[in-house]
């Protein structure tokens, strides 16, 4: 074979890699086919808490909540819900502790009912103490007080945290110390 010949087919050759070449990179192709994103508004997460880690959150909150306030009261879990303030009479301190079962009602919100109320050393009428903190205990906007049904409702799911961090109740169980509720962090998609 001769060497112009072989150079015209290696040329020719050349040649059709780089048609075919050009050819593949500009053919049409279909579209990828991208599934929809999920409109969600926030990601939830199921928690697992302890009654001392709750304790620490609910009275850093309700610190920020009333501060200023003349009465100032805390709240703990133990066996029961308790809450308690300092209230003075007659030139002195003496101590109110009000306690209730905590209960989970539908949509993640709390309940606490069956209080039990005590002065210093006396029992009081409930309803008449939930009367009185219903007037002048400094609540925050998701907690009600029913005295005619004496309980005390609290709207968690209407708090919002740093960030609008949202909560919701799913189990308290004071006994086993086993609290679990959903939090909910808002996100922010764009589709």
């Amino acid at each position: 074979m001769n060497w112009k010949r072989a150079f015209w087919m290696l040329a020719a050759v050349n040649a059709a890699v780089l048609v075919w070449t050009v050819a593949w990179l500009f053919e049409p192709t279909s579209p990828v086919k991208r599934p929809a994103r999920p409109n969600v508004e926030g990601a939830s997460f199921t928690v697992y808490s302890k009654k001392e880690h709750l304790n620490a959150v609910m009275n850093d909150y309700l610190a920020e909540k009333t501060k200023g306030h003349p009465l100032q009261y805390h709240v703990w879990l133990a066996d029961r819900v308790y809450v308690s303030s300092e209230i003075p009479i007659l030139g002195r301190s003496v101590e109110l502790v009000v306690s209730f079962v905590p209960k989970v009602i539908k949509g993640g919100n709390v309940e606490l009912t069956e209080p039990t109320i005590s002065l210093g050393d006396w029992k009081l009428p409930v309803t008449y103490v939930l009367r009185y903190l219903q007037k002048h205990a400094p609540l925050p906007d998701e907690v009600a007080i029913d005295p005619e049904h004496t309980r005390v409702y609290v709207a968690l799911t209407d708090i919002r945290f740093g960030n609008g961090y949202q909560v919701a109740a799913k189990k308290i169980d004071l006994a086993a110390d086993e609290i679990v509720f959903t939090l909910t962090i808002p996100t922010k998609q764009h589709q």
